[in-house]
């Protein structure tokens, strides 16, 4: 579900909030919690991806568990502020923090990644993260990388079941910072991320309930939630873009606080260094001199490449299975293009008649998610893939290999029948796999039917029935963290030969 939000930035509904008062003064308040990773016992801890038992109903919604990793080494490096430490890739850290028991508080951290992926974590923290939507009490931040054009990395994440409006729209509101100029903070490149909670209560148009928050890179302001309510600053569609409540707020259940890993995500790679937590909103000059502690590291040699005793950086793996390209590939042959980062070509489905394509997926084998597959987009235009490449453009839905999808003829449609045949992780079970999509529109309902052979045996199939659609339907395909051989377009002939012939 991480990735519904990527789709629906071109939504806008009016937002009513308190304007930010920022507190007067430069000096710091005594920080709640203060990690210098200088090498000294901290209290963090050293952790990993396990195996997820399957059903296991207190990691409903996650893919995998957290385990201790105490063999684990710990490597350090000069770093903006003392040393700092190096987190090698194959661990994260549990840092043991206690939350703030307020909705006004700020989180301070320096990093400089040797590997960053697209919505994988750096800081996490919050309640019951590796829980489903149904269960109470979720509530968390993540500061990740999205791939959205452009790519955001910082981009702030956050998640609060608990603040569910009325109707029951769940609350997953971001930030990010929204200008083409420094969106994107790259590998090997020091940077101090502040998030800031200044905790007045917004009121979304549908009724979602956030909190006001600001976001800092390198001690400037790079988003305000209130400014962009009030002055549309940053961007016009602003419903959701701040920041969920009660992350800092006790649950029934334990807080809990990771560094470089969390439930779904390849673990970073990279430097960590100065983490602060404090009780009370930082205003624009505290954050400035928070960062002016490290900011002589940082324009000295100190912020170069990673030290001698730290692992080299590494290339993405390769995928379990090679990839071999017999017609047109669609995404990068080492399955690194990130959601909605490259598309195929765009194909008519006329009314009363069939339209499909066979292709080879290829993911990252054991290491892919259920996600990490083909996802089939049904639209309205001929060309584009977003409003603003094509007039007019709208997605009746975006449905994915494992039984999801979002979508104006998807979302809250009653008669919508979707039928899934697998079980567990989809990801490593379709790599390799030759599929066949196809798609039918009948009048003003679109189905799509999606089979082939996995590859540990057995068969694949997962169907949706009448997604609703008013108007020209054109499919493509879209990969997230795959690779895609396109081998045949099929026709309304062709598909009714090959349904002849099962």
């Amino acid at each position: 579900m991480k990735k519904w939000l990527a789709l629906i930035l071109c939504a806008a509904l009016a937002l009513s909030v308190c304007s930010f008062a920022a507190a007067e003064g430069t000096e710091l308040p005594e920080a709640f919690a203060h990690i210098t990773f200088d090498g000294e016992d901290e209290g963090y801890k050293t952790i990993t991806n396990g195996e997820k038992a399957e059903n296991d109903p207190l990691l409903d919604g996650a893919n995998k568990s957290i385990v201790e990793a105490p063999d684990a080494k710990l490597l350090y490096g000069e770093g903006p502020v003392g040393k700092a430490l190096y987190i090698d890739g194959t661990y994260g850290l549990d840092l043991g923090l206690k939350p703030t028991n307020t909705d006004v508080w700020t989180v301070s951290y320096w990093m400089n990644a040797d590997r960053l992926s697209d919505y994988g974590p750096t800081l996490q923290i919050g309640y019951n993260m590796e829980r489903a939507d149904t269960a109470a009490n979720v509530t968390w931040m993540n500061i990740t990388q999205t791939n959205w054009t452009p790519k955001y990395f910082p981009t702030v994440w956050s998640r609060n079941v608990a603040s569910n409006a009325e109707d029951g729209t769940a609350c997953w509101p971001w930030m990010a910072p929204f200008s083409d100029e420094g969106a994107m903070i790259g590998k090997r490149e020091w940077a101090m991320f502040t998030i800031v909670c200044s905790g007045e209560e917004q009121t979304g148009g549908n009724g979602q309930k956030t909190v006001g928050a600001q976001l800092y890179v390198n001690g400037e302001l790079r988003y305000d939630s209130a400014d962009n309510y009030e002055n549309g600053t940053y961007f016009t569609y602003t419903w959701d873009a701040t920041l969920a409540p009660n992350i800092m707020k006790p649950g029934d259940d334990a807080f809990e606080a990771y560094f470089g890993i969390n439930y779904w995500d390849t673990i970073y790679k990279g430097y960590v260094d100065d983490l602060y937590v404090f009780d009370t909103a930082l205003n624009a000059e505290q954050v400035k001199a928070l960062y002016a502690m490290g900011n002589a590291a940082l324009e000295s040699p100190k912020g170069g490449p990673v030290v001698e005793e730290a692992a080299a950086a590494e290339e993405p793996a390769a995928p379990a299975v090679e990839v071999k390209i017999t017609g047109t590939a669609v995404g990068a042959e080492d399955c690194t293009t990130g959601f909605w980062g490259a598309h195929s070509d765009i194909w008519a489905v006329p009314d009363g008649e069939f339209a499909g394509v066979i292709f080879t997926n290829y993911n990252a084998g054991e290491e892919a998610a259920n996600w990490n597959n083909f996802n089939v987009v049904l639209q309205n235009t001929p060309t584009g893939h977003a409003a603003d490449q094509a007039e007019g453009y709208m997605e009746y839905a975006v449905v994915r290999s494992d039984n999801f999808g979002w979508g104006a003829g998807y979302d809250g449609n009653e008669e919508l029948v979707t039928t899934p045949e697998w079980e567990g992780n989809l990801g490593p079970q379709l790599n390799g796999a030759q599929i066949a999509v196809i798609v039918q529109k009948d009048g003003d309902k679109v189905s799509v039917g999606m089979f082939g052979d996995k590859v540990d045996g057995g068969s694949y199939s997962q169907t949706y029935e009448n997604i609703k659609a008013d108007g020209d339907v054109y499919f493509c395909l879209v990969v997230d963290n795959c690779c895609l051989d396109i081998q045949q377009v099929l026709d309304n002939d062709a598909v009714m030969a090959m349904i002849a012939a099962e």
